[in-house]
Formats: structure tokens, C-alpha cells, sequence
């Protein structure tokens, strides 16, 4: 059976690899050390101005505020849970005992999921439920500034003398758009907003993205992301969406 995230051949009837597994545990296990972690990143990094409208930003950083106060973990953790705990005949979230703190509110219901891990992966919907804890993990990261920039690579659309399409390989890293950028095989200087919106009105470019990317790109969320490829069936491979055909479905109004 494929593997429902990565689409790698898995072992038994599992809908998820055991990579794909281990890193949802993982996951999982790391909310609470992100959550504490972001109480020191309230300050927001200095810089100067932080927009380009020359205005001063306000004094706190706002995406670790959001995740201190808790909410981004425990909505989505809480409905799984209510999910686990009817399927399961459990007692239901309404009638567990209310923590004292956020911090004990995010570790009572990590350690829930932890404890039911084994029989969740054996569930239809967890491919679902393991996207949603990666988008939840993706925020702490950016609010307590665990930063890990993945390399993206883009197809080089520059036209050569014989009508040709160079196709190199720029490498792209982190989601500044206007990172500079060079061509070593056609000696083309580049920036990552030009390069995709170039890339993307050139015939026969293909563009394959992680819904992370696409999201940071395109300044919506990953679940908007996901949804979009769910509903219109775009091709996949494996983590991997075309581009292309993704901004063909937001060009027609339809995300």
C-alpha cells in the first residue's frame, strides 16, 4: 500500500510509511518544547522597519504571541482528540478535568495523542490528521525561530539563441522572493518572484513544489493549499504539486 503522504510503497495496510509515521510521533512530541520556546521569541527581531510602508512594527512578535496564547495547538489537537475519544468510547474532552495553565492544557492533550498514536495510524483519516499536525509544528517553528530553509530548485525558462529553453536547475533556499539569483549555465541573473512568474507563463516549464512552498508563494495557507488540490485531483508526486496547473485553478477564481 502507498503511503498517503509521501506515496512511497509502505508495509501491511498502514496508510502511512514508517518515515511518515515517526516523523507525525515526532511532531507530536515536540509542540510542548515549541510552545515554551516561543514565550522568548515575543520580541520581535531587530531590523528597522519591518513592512515596506516605512511604518514602525508593533514591539512584539505577533506569530509567537498567536502560539504562546496557545489556540494554534489546542483547536486543532482538541478536535482530534474529540475525534479519538468518540471512536475510541472514551470520555469526551467536555468532561476532562480543565488544566491551570496553556503550558499543562498542551502537554495533558500531547501526551493523549501519544498514548493513542499506535491505533491512529491504523485510521482512514490520518493522513489528514498527520497534515494538520505538520502545519500546527510549521508555526511553532516560525514562532520560536527554528528555522530550517530547504533548498527548492526551479527550472531556468530563460529562451537560448536556437529557440531552446535553458531548463537548469536554480537552487532556491528559504521564501525571500526577492532573493538574488544566478544561472551558472546561462549566465542569467534571477530573482525568485521573477524566476516563478516567468517559469510559470512558459510553455513546457514544469514547476513541482511542496504545498509549503506554494503556500509561502502564494500568500495563502497550506490547508487552503491542500484543499485545492484535493478538490480539483492535481497530479502529485509524491510531497510534490505542479505549480502550473495549481495556478491555472486560482486564475479561473476558483481557491
Amino acid at each position: 500500500m502507498q503511503c498517503r503522504i509521501c506515496s512511497r510503497d509502505g508495509k501491511g495496510a498502514l496508510a502511512l510509511c514508517k518515515g511518515c509515521s515517526v516523523r507525525l510521533r515526532e511532531r507530536l512530541a515536540d509542540l510542548p518544547s515549541l510552545h515554551k520556546e516561543a514565550h522568548y521569541c515575543l520580541q520581535p527581531q531587530r531590523g528597522g522597519y519591518g513592512t515596506n510602508t516605512g511604518e514602525m512594527t508593533v514591539g512584539v512578535n505577533l506569530s509567537a504571541l498567536d502560539f504562546v496564547a496557545g489556540q494554534t495547538i489546542l483547536n486543532t489537537l482538541h478536535e482530534w482528540e474529540k475525534v479519538i475519544r468518540a471512536d475510541r468510547n472514551l470520555s469526551p474532552v467536555a468532561l476532562v478535568p480543565k488544566q491551570p495553565t496553556v503550558e499543562a492544557e498542551v502537554s495533558q492533550t500531547v501526551k493523549f495523542h501519544l498514548s493513542h498514536l499506535d491505533w491512529s495510524l491504523e485510521q482512514e483519516w490520518v493522513d489528514e490528521y498527520a497534515r494538520e499536525i505538520a502545519e500546527v509544528h510549521s508555526t511553532g517553528m516560525t514562532a520560536a525561530r527554528r528555522f530550517i530553509d530547504p533548498v527548492k530548485r526551479l527550472p531556468c525558462p530563460t529562451t537560448n539563441d536556437d529557440g531552446s529553453t535553458c531548463n537548469a536547475l536554480i537552487a532556491v533556499k528559504g521564501d525571500d522572493l526577492f532573493e538574488p539569483l544566478h544561472c551558472r549555465k546561462c549566465e542569467t541573473d534571477w530573482t525568485a518572484a521573477r524566476l516563478i512568474a516567468v517559469a510559470t507563463n512558459t510553455p513546457g516549464i514544469e514547476i513541482w513544489l511542496d504545498t509549503e512552498a506554494i503556500a509561502e508563494w502564494t500568500g495563502i495557507t497550506e490547508r487552503q493549499v491542500r484543499n485545492v488540490v484535493t478538490k480539483h485531483k492535481l497530479e502529485r508526486k509524491g510531497q510534490l504539486v505542479d505549480l502550473q496547473a495549481f495556478n491555472r485553478i486560482r486564475l479561473r477564481g476558483r481557491v
